[in-house]
């Protein structure tokens, strides 16, 4: 994700302290289109197959289909006003000239921007570029956005996977650049682990803020529904244990892309807010483990003692509170991605990366290693969710004493 930010910024500024606006901006940008990505994935993959499962109480099924519809035009509809600001900072900064950003937000300045012409030897304009990913996002953005109609959201599965189709087009446009053509294999790598990197921190945390949004719902569903959010719980944990593993995977790569040796963490203004995101995730990742080894464990118990108030409990109430700190821990990083631009190797002056047979090998070994891990951390959590065995005494020997 840091390479898109290096691209909202000019580059050659390395890291300069962001105006409020373009904190507030890119927040928001980034919270939309993480929640965009998030929400439809937690749908289509985790809340849709559940919800369609014969065990759930239908009273319980409509009131967490109607409020998933709600949600996902909420997401839709905080991105399409998001889009606006941001591509209002874009235009307030044409061809390098900085104007102010009350400006950039006038539509002729927007539209000066899109229609500004491709420097020579680009086979299209920056602008050009621009208004073709804003408008297929703010297109996937209208698309949940028809969600606040209760006759659409019969349709909500044709809903979220034109909007998630959308949202893939478009980010797919940063892999066609003005000067496209003229990449090296690092820039194609770095851009395809870039994408890998968004898409599974949206998939990761725009889930979990969905999931704690819809467990708002509580009040209104039946005891039995503890039942089904166990089952909601479980089926994202995996999906989250694969998404932590590609942020890891792409995240080390990109982080050695930025930061030149792990002295410049400390040494470069780039490495020190690096490092507090790092930090973040880390806790974050931490909170995940709790919920992965100590929550899922209790919550499985409680199912097979039949202990239906212990399930609906864990399931909808300790468990979201302590999800809920992920959330807020999340919001953190979005702060920091604010500061985030240039890199620590410009600040240090070092050389670009270059990639070598060694990088190749290091990258393989860290793969076979995290799946190893995610491996023994699957079977551990399935372990720790056994039901206790205790012990009975025979009735032959009661009757004996």
């Amino acid at each position: 994700m840091s390479h898109l930010i290096a691209h909202v910024v000019l580059a050659n500024a390395a890291n300069p302290t962001p105006a409020p606006w373009r904190i507030i901006t890119k927040m928001a940008y980034f919270a939309g289109l993480i929640g965009t990505i998030g929400v439809c994935m937690l749908y289509l993959i985790v809340l849709r197959p559940v919800l369609r499962r014969a065990s759930v109480a239908p009273g319980d099924r409509a009131v967490l289909q109607r409020r998933a519809g709600l949600i996902l035009a909420l997401v839709g509809t905080w991105f399409l006003v998001s889009l606006y600001f941001q591509i209002a900072g874009k235009a307030s900064r044409i061809k390098g000239k900085e104007i102010p950003y009350t400006e950039g937000l006038r539509p002729s300045t927007i539209w000066q921007y899109v229609r500004v012409p491709a420097n020579p030897g680009e086979w299209v304009s920056s602008g050009t570029l621009t208004l073709v990913q804003y408008l297929l996002w703010g297109l996937s953005a209208v698309a949940l956005m028809l969600l606040w109609s209760s006759r659409i959201r019969a349709r909500t599965t044709t809903v979220v996977w034109a909007g998630l189709v959308l949202v893939f087009v478009a980010y797919q446009v940063t892999l066609l650049p003005p000067d496209f053509g003229k990449e090296t294999s690092f820039d194609v790598i770095d851009a395809l682990l870039d994408h890998l990197h968004v898409f599974a921190v949206s998939t990761w945390v725009g889930g979990i803020t969905g999931l704690v949004a819809l467990a708002a719902t509580r009040s209104r569903l039946t005891p039995a529904a503890g039942t089904t959010w166990a089952q909601l719980w479980t089926r994202f944990s995996t999906l989250a244990l694969v998404a932590v593993g590609c942020l890891l995977i792409s995240g080390l790569f990109l982080a050695w892309t930025y930061v030149g040796s792990p002295g410049e963490l400390f040494s470069t203004s780039f490495g020190r807010f690096l490092l507090v995101k790092v930090s973040l995730v880390a806790t974050m990742i931490v909170v995940g483990g709790l919920n992965e080894f100590v929550m899922m464990p209790r919550i499985a118990r409680a199912r097979a003692a039949g202990e239906e108030g212990s399930v609906f409990r864990l399931a909808l109430r300790a468990f979201p509170a302590l999800v809920g700190i992920e959330v807020t821990l999340a919001v953190g990083v979005l702060f920091v991605l604010s500061f985030l631009t240039g890199s620590s190797r410009d600040e240090a002056g070092d050389p670009d990366p270059a990639l070598s047979g060694g990088i190749f090998a290091i990258g393989a070994l860290l793969v076979v290693m995290l799946v190893i891990s995610f491996v023994a951390t699957a079977k551990l959590s399935e372990r720790l969710s056994r039901p206790v065995r205790t012990e009975t005494v025979p009735e032959t020997v009661k009757a004996r004493s």
